[in-house]
């Protein structure tokens, strides 16, 4: 016996209603991308390795936030009718700046020879967000040398936080 498990095929079928994040009543449609909720509401969440248009890469763990009590990631997690989201509390705050600190071992919080030193740096931008001042895993330089080859991107192993997403992109973009 087969079971039957269609998608929604009409506007009609697709689920919407409501969820709470951060206290507030925000109206969705099931089974949208969280993050995506969350940025769209331009609420405040770390996202180093997340990019909407390479999906949930998952490495970084800077997008943790507790939802229905769980700690999960945002950038995973699919929105269902009547969650409780929680992107400040406590537990959330210290997952986040517990999994950047992990990632400030592959890089130097006060990096000075960055092309992003016009705001557009991730690193840079989470640091001022999650008000980190000081880098608690010290920094570990790479055995590797910079390759400046490719006409299209550079690569110095020192700059390189293992995000993963240069990965996903050559992969599937």
């Amino acid at each position: 016996m087969s079971e039957n498990r269609s998608l929604p095929t009409t506007s009609a079928e697709i689920h919407t209603g409501t969820i709470k994040i951060n206290h507030r009543a925000i109206h969705v449609t099931q089974g949208a991308r969280l993050i995506d909720v969350i940025n769209q509401k331009q609420l405040e969440l770390p996202q180093v390795c997340y990019h909407e248009q390479l999906g949930p890469i998952q490495t970084c763990d800077t997008c943790m936030v507790e939802v229905n009590g769980e700690l999960v990631r945002a950038c995973a997690t699919e929105t269902k009718i009547g969650m409780n989201v929680l992107t400040e509390s406590a537990r959330a705050k210290s997952a986040q700046r517990e999994a950047f600190d992990r990632i400030l071992g592959n890089h130097l919080l006060y990096c000075t020879v960055c092309d992003n030193n016009n705001g557009n740096c991730v690193i840079h931008n989470t640091t001022t967000q999650l008000k980190v001042e000081h880098q608690r895993t010290p920094f570990k330089a790479k055995p590797f040398s910079v390759d400046l080859s490719n006409p299209f991107y550079r690569y110095d192993p020192d700059q390189c936080i293992l995000c993963g997403r240069c990965v996903e992109a050559c992969k599937n973009v």
